[in-house]
C-alpha cells in the first residue's frame, strides 16, 4: 500500500505545475498545512504565484567599529557586532545609503514537507535600491537580445544601471524550451567575493559563491544549485539559441558611415521630392553640382523621406554601392573569411591564404560591384587587396580590425544560412576540418567567445579551450607567442554535452508504471544484467549517457507509458556540462542581477559567461518543514536614505511543489538552528560542523 500511494504521488506530482498558483495557495493555506499568519489581507497579499509579506518592528544593525573583526566561531564576537532595533508604532526605520541590516517578516509561516518557499525582493522596492540578493559583477557579459540593437553581449552592469529594455536568452522549467523572455527588473545587490565557474567545454563565468546554476533532480525537475557547491556537478547549458525576435535580412550600408563625408545618389534625383533634402545649409554652386549628379550630401537628406533605390559613395570618390546590402550566405562567408584571414587600411582591405580558391571566392564577391583588385603572389602565399575605402570602412565598423576582429554583435539576427556561410569562413580562413570536428584558432578570446555562441546558434556542440602557443605568421611573415584559443565544433556528442544528471526517481516510476521487473526491463533494453537497470535507478552514476537515457525511454515509451518529462529533458533545448572547477579571486565589488519573471511567469534564468551558462535570479530559500518567522537581509544601495515603515509588505514568497515530500524536513529533528525563529536572528554559523559543530 505505501508502494502505490508512493506512486501515486508521483503521478501527480509530474501532473502539476511546479510553481503554485494562487489558487494553489488559497487551497493549501485553507487545508491548513501552509501557514502564513497573520494574513490579514489575503485579496491584496495573494499574487498571481506569489504571496507579499510584510515588515516587523525589528532590526539587527551591524556595528562595525566594536570589533576588528568576526569569528564566525565565536558567539560572543557575532552578539557583539549587532545591535537590536525595535520600531515604535507610527514610527519608520531609516536605512541610510550603503548601510546592512537584519529585518523580519511580520509574518510567521510554516512551510509543509511537500514544498519549498523562495524569498524575494519586491520590484517596487528594488526600484529603491532595497534589495536582496547577490549575482554576477559589472563587467560579466550576459547575452540579450534589446529592441535598439537586436542581440548582442552586454555587460550587465550596463544593462543594470541604465535599465535598458531587453529579453533575456532563457529556458522554461517546465518545458526546458529556449527562448527570449522580457527582463522584468533591474537589482544592484552588495559588495561581494567573485567566484569563477568552469565548465569541462571551457565555459566560464564570474559570479558570487551562493549564485545558482541549473541541474535535475532525482524526478527530472529544475533544480538550483549553488556555484560553491557546484563542482563536479552537471549544470544547464543551451542546446541551442533561438532564433532573433527581430530577423534582418539585409545591411544599410549607411549605419556604418560617417554623415559628413558621405555622398548620396537617387537615380530619380533628390530635388524634386518633398522634405527629402534640406539645402539650406548647402551654397547654391554646389546645390546645382550636387543636382546634376541626381545626388546630395548625406547630412541634409532625411532617412524617412529617402528614396527607396539610393547608391552610396565617400565624398570625391567614384565608387558607389547600394544602400542596402543584402545578407546572403556568400556575404557571410567573405565576411568570416575577412575575421579570420583579413586586415583593413583606410582605403583597402587585404587578406592571404595558401589556398587560391579561396581567394578566388573573397575576390568573385567585390568584382560584381566593380571593385579594384590588386593580386600579390609569394614563395608562401597569395594575397588579394580590395582597393576600397568604402568596403574598409564598412568592414571595419562592421567586424572591426587588427587583433580586435570579431564576430560582430548584429550577426546573431541573421538568417541562420547567413550564420552557416559566417562560420565556413572562419573555418576556411583560420581553422582545421576533421571527420568529427572542426576547430577554429584564434588569439582573440572575444573572438573564441563569439564562435561558441555561433555553434550553439546553428545546433553544434562547442568546447572552448586555450593553449601558449609560438608559430610563423606567414601574411605578415613574423613570429608570434601567446595564448592561443581553439573552438571546436561538432554535430554529436563527444566528452561534452553527452551526459545527463541521472532522473532516478522518475525512471523507477516509468518502471513502476510499466509494471516491470529490472529483469524485464533490462531485457527489454538489451541490458544482459537487472544491474544495469538498478545501478541507474539507485543513482550508482552521477550522470548517465543521452543514449541510456533514450534507450529507456523508448522501452517505456513501447509499453505506453506517457515519457513527456523524458522527452523534455532530451529534446527541449537544453544540455548538461560538469563544472570542474570553482575558484575564488581577488575581486570584491558590487554585483548585478536581473529578474526574469514576465506575466509572473517563473521563468528565473539568463544567459551569460563565455561560452554561455544557464544563471538563476538568486532568492533566499525556506526549506520545507521551516517554521518561523522569515529574516530579511536588506541593503541600501541608491544615493538617498529610505524609509521602511513596519507592515509595508517588503518580500514576495514562492512556493516549488516538490516531486516527492521531503524524508528528513527542517525541524528539531535535524537539530536545525533557525527554527521557530522569533524577529530577525544574527549569522549562528559557529554551529556549522566546519566551526566545530554538529550542524
Amino acid at each position: 500500500m505505501a508502494a502505490e500511494s508512493g506512486r501515486l504521488y508521483s503521478l501527480l506530482a509530474r501532473a502539476v505545475d511546479m510553481i503554485l498558483s494562487d489558487g494553489d495557495i488559497k487551497r493549501r493555506l485553507e487545508e491548513g498545512d501552509l501557514v502564513i499568519e497573520p494574513l490579514d489581507d489575503p485579496e491584496l497579499q495573494i499574487q498571481p504565484a506569489s504571496v507579499d509579506l510584510r515588515l516587523g518592528r525589528e532590526f539587527l544593525e551591524f556595528q562595525r567599529t566594536n570589533i576588528p573583526c568576526i569569528h564566525p566561531e565565536s558567539e560572543g564576537e557575532v552578539e557583539d557586532y549587532v545591535s537590536e532595533t525595535l520600531v515604535s508604532e507610527g514610527d519608520e526605520f531609516v536605512l541610510h545609503p550603503g548601510d546592512f541590516v537584519l529585518g523580519t517578516t511580520k509574518e510567521r509561516v510554516e512551510i509543509p514537507p511537500d514544498l519549498i518557499a523562495h524569498v524575494e525582493g519586491r520590484s517596487s522596492l528594488g526600484r529603491l535600491a532595497i534589495v536582496v540578493h547577490a549575482s554576477l559583477p559589472y563587467d560579466e557579459e550576459v547575452f540579450l537580445w534589446t529592441p535598439e540593437h537586436g542581440f548582442g553581449f552586454y555587460e550587465i552592469g550596463d544593462i543594470v544601471e541604465n535599465e535598458r529594455p531587453a529579453r533575456a536568452v532563457a529556458f522554461d522549467p517546465k518545458t526546458l524550451r529556449v527562448s527570449t523572455h522580457r527582463v522584468t527588473n533591474y537589482i544592484t545587490n552588495p559588495t561581494k567575493r567573485i567566484y569563477r565557474v568552469s565548465l569541462q567545454s571551457g565555459r566560464q563565468v564570474h559570479v558570487t559563491q551562493d549564485h545558482n546554476l541549473f541541474t535535475l533532480d532525482e524526478q527530472g525537475g529544475v533544480t538550483r544549485i549553488p556555484s560553491e557547491a557546484a563542482e563536479g556537478q552537471f549544470v544547464m547549458v543551451p542546446e541551442t539559441l533561438p532564433a532573433s525576435p527581430g530577423e534582418t535580412d539585409s545591411l544599410d550600408v549607411l549605419d556604418f558611415l560617417d554623415e559628413d563625408e558621405t555622398t548620396l545618389y537617387a537615380s530619380d534625383g533628390f530635388g524634386t521630392t518633398s522634405g527629402a533634402v534640406d539645402w539650406s545649409g548647402i551654397p547654391s554652386g554646389s546645390q546645382r553640382h550636387y543636382e546634376s549628379q541626381n545626388s546630395a550630401p548625406m547630412t541634409a537628406v532625411s532617412r524617412t523621406e529617402m528614396p527607396e533605390q539610393v547608391e552610396v559613395a565617400f565624398k570625391q570618390s567614384e565608387t558607389k554601392l547600394p544602400r542596402e546590402l543584402s545578407l546572403t550566405p556568400e556575404l557571410g562567408w567573405v565576411i568570416g573569411f575577412y575575421i579570420a584571414e583579413g586586415s583593413a587600411r583606410r582605403k583597402q582591405i587585404q587578406v592571404a591564404n595558401r589556398e587560391g580558391e579561396y581567394l578566388d571566392r573573397f575576390a568573385a564577391f567585390f568584382e560584381q560591384y566593380d571593385t579594384n583588385l590588386y593580386w600579390q603572389e609569394t614563395d608562401r602565399l597569395e594575397k588579394v587587396t580590395v582597393c576600397s575605402a568604402l568596403w574598409s570602412k564598412i568592414f571595419r565598423e562592421l567586424a572591426g580590425a587588427g587583433s580586435d576582429k570579431t564576430i560582430p554583435d548584429d550577426a546573431f539576427d541573421w538568417p541562420e544560412d547567413v550564420l552557416e556561410g559566417l562560420l565556413e569562413g572562419l573555418l576556411d580562413g583560420d581553422g582545421t576540418r576533421r571527420e568529427a570536428r572542426e576547430t577554429l584558432f584564434t588569439a582573440n578570446p572575444d573572438l573564441a567567445n563569439r564562435a561558441a555562441y555561433l555553434g550553439t546558434r546553428l545546433g553544434l556542440l562547442t568546447s572552448v579551450y586555450s593553449r601558449e602557443r609560438e608559430q610563423h605568421i606567414p601574411m605578415s611573415d613574423v613570429e608570434w607567442s601567446g595564448e592561443e584559443w581553439a573552438v571546436d565544433f561538432r554535430e554529436d556528442a563527444h566528452k561534452c554535452g553527452q551526459y545527463v544528471p541521472v532522473p532516478s526517481a522518475l525512471l523507477q516510476s516509468y518502471r513502476d508504471e510499466a509494471a516491470m521487473s529490472m529483469k524485464d526491463a533490462a531485457k527489454a533494453m538489451g541490458y544482459s544484467s537487472p544491474s544495469s537497470i538498478s545501478n541507474v535507478e539507485n543513482e550508482e552514476y552521477e550522470a548517465v549517457k543521452r543514449e541510456t537515457l533514450e534507450r529507456f525511454r523508448e522501452t517505456y515509451a513501447a509499453e505506453g507509458i506517457d515519457t513527456s518529462r523524458l522527452d523534455q529533458i532530451l529534446d527541449g533545448g537544453v544540455r548538461f556540462e560538469k563544472v570542474v572547477a570553482v575558484e575564488e579571486t581577488e575581486r570584491v565589488e558590487p554585483t548585478y542581477d536581473l529578474e526574469v519573471q514576465p506575466d509572473e511567469r517563473p521563468i528565473e534564468n539568463f544567459l551569460g559567461g563565455r561560452g554561455g551558462i544557464f544563471l538563476s535570479n538568486t532568492a533566499g530559500l525556506c526549506d520545507p518543514g521551516y517554521q518561523g518567522q522569515i529574516t530579511l537581509e536588506l541593503s541600501n544601495l541608491g544615493a538617498a536614505p529610505v524609509a521602511l515603515a513596519p507592515d509595508m509588505r517588503i518580500s514576495q514568497l514562492t512556493f516549488t511543489q516538490l516531486t516527492s515530500p521531503a524524508e528528513r524536513p527542517y525541524g528539531t529533528e535535524r537539530g536545525s538552528k533557525y527554527q521557530d525563529q522569533a524577529g530577525p536572528q544574527a549569522s549562528r554559523i559557529g554551529g556549522d560542523r566546519e566551526f566545530g559543530g554538529d550542524q
